[in-house]
């Protein structure tokens, strides 16, 4: 075992320890991982499936959001005969990533956490794929920009580990799944209607607007109707227990999360298999983007 292995799990895990026979198995069974061929998969899984990653900033509690983002290359101009033309350079969503040399992440979210990413030793990016979470170590380098969009350029991880039962199965909702969620907020406002972010056999998050976002109270509880491909798949209530905002391509996407009141096995199981169904429609997703991509993207 390197000693420099255990540094840098100290480093970026702080106040935790690790037993030297806990990393020399940790890496002899893959859970560990120090070669940066073998962590690049979750970071191009990342990108393509455009997940939500956990930030975590020199070991404190404070959890930021954030997403890869792609390092699309400036497009050159030539003037021939006065006329401007554009030389598109061949460049494949995620190259930048095979460089192993660095990453590009949306600002984070809260915004104070980008300040706080600035003069940060350490960050731990989280994310989580069907059956465990995988944390990457990794530091800050510069603010820079993509296009006209700022973005934040930290060094390629040089540690990840994978985390086994970090919460409980969350199925990420893939855009080409036809589900919707209806949520009575209040008796004095029309029915939302909204798409699920991720569904688990507790609850769901979902997406709403930010002035949607304020209709909704920690611990309020809200009647909830779920629809696949416009056929009604069950009613039930669901608890307030988060809301949050999270970068993505088009500006701030706005979070709310609700534990399921599961009154009646009949209705765990109608969720149970609503999550099994959701999960098989994810992994096809994924399977369709690693074939057109070439790349063997993680469920």
């Amino acid at each position: 075992m390197s000693n420099d292995v255990k540094q840098q799990l100290h480093l970026f895990f702080p106040g935790q320890t690790f037993p030297d026979e806990d990393i020399e198995d940790g890496l002899e069974r893959g859970e560990i991982l120090t070669e940066r061929a073998k962590i690049l998969p979750f970071l191009q899984t990342a990108l393509f499936d455009e997940k939500v990653l956990e930030v975590e900033l020199d070991g404190r509690p404070r959890i930021y959001f954030s997403r890869l983002k792609d390092d699309l290359p400036d497009i050159p101009e030539d003037e021939v005969d006065g006329d401007t033309i554009s030389d598109e350079p061949e460049y494949s969503q995620g190259d930048y990533l095979k460089t192993m040399s660095y990453l590009v992440t949306l600002p984070l979210e809260p915004g104070l956490g980008s300040m706080h990413l600035r003069y940060s030793r350490f960050i731990v990016l989280r994310m989580f794929t069907n059956t465990y979470a995988v944390e990457l170590g990794s530091t800050y380098e510069e603010i820079t920009k993509v296009g006209e969009l700022p973005v934040l350029r930290l060094s390629f991880p040089t540690l990840a580990r994978i985390v086994r039962n970090a919460r409980e199965f969350r199925a990420k909702v893939p855009e080409i799944m036809d589900f919707i969620v209806v949520i009575y907020v209040d008796e004095n406002f029309p029915a939302l209607t909204t798409t699920p972010i991720d569904i688990s056999i507790k609850g769901m998050s979902f997406s709403v607007t930010q002035d949607e976002q304020k209709l909704f109270l920690m611990d309020a509880v809200h009647s909830l109707k779920l629809y696949i491909n416009d056929e009604l798949v069950t009613c039930l209530d669901g608890t307030v227990k988060h809301l949050s905002k999270v970068r993505k391509k088009g500006g701030i996407e706005y979070v709310c999360g609700v534990e399921f009141d599961l009154v009646t096995p009949t209705l765990a199981a109608v969720v149970e298999t609503t999550v099994a169904s959701v999960q098989r429609t994810h992994i096809k997703d994924l399977a369709e983007k690693s074939d057109s991509s070439g790349i063997d993207l993680i469920a």
